[in-house]
């Protein structure tokens, strides 16, 4: 906030995390935690980016409990962040993010989850929300339906020798009715399947991961801006955002112990809303997570990446030394290519940075 609002005689970033958390094991194998702190929070299967919770948003402030016993293991957590940047000071408001997960883990078989997520705000932290035994939709419909919820269904095998499946499903809002008619704008709902291959070809020290992300026009948007799945005007699911896709890859070699080195490409098509010379909106193509589908002026239904559309090429080669223990150097460079359809028009950038890391 302090960078952007840009008043204070040095550029300011905030850094500032920490938790405390208290573990406990009442009976033997079953295992019991809480938790508060502010930090990045990562939910979701997703090599790439994650559909839930990406972990590239800003930090969250929140108290969490984790429960595993046998096959079942159950998270709840309560959080709050901020909306979009505003100058005026006035403006500002406090968002709330709240979400349950239940997993079901089978041994060198699968795992299986479904979980459950709000966004709140306008108020204090509401009571109904701490509840984790509770459905958020169904709450949320009876506290007058003024807030974002959201499911997920997520699975990651464990069958396969070198050879890890995962998928995930997140439906924005409509859970109950038209899911047959996805073009339909209610339908907000979004997928993610991908593989990762450890030593393919039996090539040792080498993997591969492949991965396909799709997402709905209108996902991760609401009728009230101050509710987009959102934090600090980043978003808090998949980095594409709504009405894109996108087709990820990476590949990694360890040359030793201490080198490894990687390849990644992505290729992301996006529709994005069209405006006109003066900023005014004159087709919602559900490309934006702050912009919702307005009642009577858009068209009911929309088709997968309408608008103006826009695809992205993305090269990245990276090294990681680590020349003493727990010491790494990293050299990333990335090349970007994007082209324009609508306007045809084509842009090129890159960029590299060196990174040291220190781990104790």
């Amino acid at each position: 906030f302090k960078f952007y609002e840009n008043i204070e005689n040095i550029g300011n970033y905030d850094f500032t995390e920490g938790y405390l958390r208290y573990f406990t094991e009442p009976i033997d194998k079953m295992k019991l935690s809480f938790q508060i702190g502010r930090e990045k929070i990562k939910l979701g299967y997703g090599y790439g980016s994650k559909l839930v919770l990406s972990g590239d948003h800003p930090y969250l402030d929140f108290i969490k409990m984790d429960f595993n016993y046998g096959i079942i293991s159950f998270s709840s957590l309560h959080a709050t962040t901020v909306g979009e940047f505003h100058v005026d000071r006035s403006l500002n408001y406090t968002k709330f993010y709240a979400y349950n997960k239940l997993k079901f883990t089978f041994k060198n078989l699968f795992e299986a989850g479904i979980g459950e997520a709000v966004i709140y705000n306008g108020r204090g932290i509401d009571l109904a929300y701490l509840n984790p035994f509770a459905f958020y939709k169904f709450i949320e419909m009876s506290l007058q339906d003024r807030d974002n919820g959201v499911l997920f269904l997520d699975f990651q095998s464990d069958f396969l020798k070198n050879i890890e499946l995962q998928a995930t499903f997140f439906l924005d809002e409509n859970i109950l009715s038209h899911l047959q008619d996805l073009e339909l704008y209610s339908n907000k709902t979004a997928y993610q399947v991908g593989a990762f291959w450890y030593s393919p070809f039996s090539i040792s020290d080498l993997s591969l991961i492949l991965e396909y992300t799709k997402i709905r026009p209108y996902v991760y948007s609401h009728t009230n801006i101050k509710n987009s799945y959102t934090a600090h005007s980043e978003l808090l699911g998949h980095r594409i955002g709504p009405n894109a896709d996108e087709i990820y890859s990476k590949l990694s070699y360890n040359f030793s112990e201490k080198l490894r080195v990687r390849f990644e490409y992505q290729h992301i098509r996006s529709g994005k809303n069209i405006y006109d010379a003066q900023g005014n909106l004159v087709f919602n193509a559900g490309g934006d997570a702050f912009q919702p589908f307005r009642d009577g002026i858009d068209a009911q239904h929309i088709k997968f990446l309408d608008g103006e559309r826009i695809n992205k090429d993305i090269f990245t080669l990276g090294f990681r030394y680590e020349p003493f223990r727990e010491i790494f150097f990293e050299l990333n460079y990335s090349y970007l290519i994007e082209k324009n359809i609508t306007k045809e028009k084509s842009f090129y950038s890159s960029y590299a940075y060196l990174k040291m890391t220190l781990e104790f």
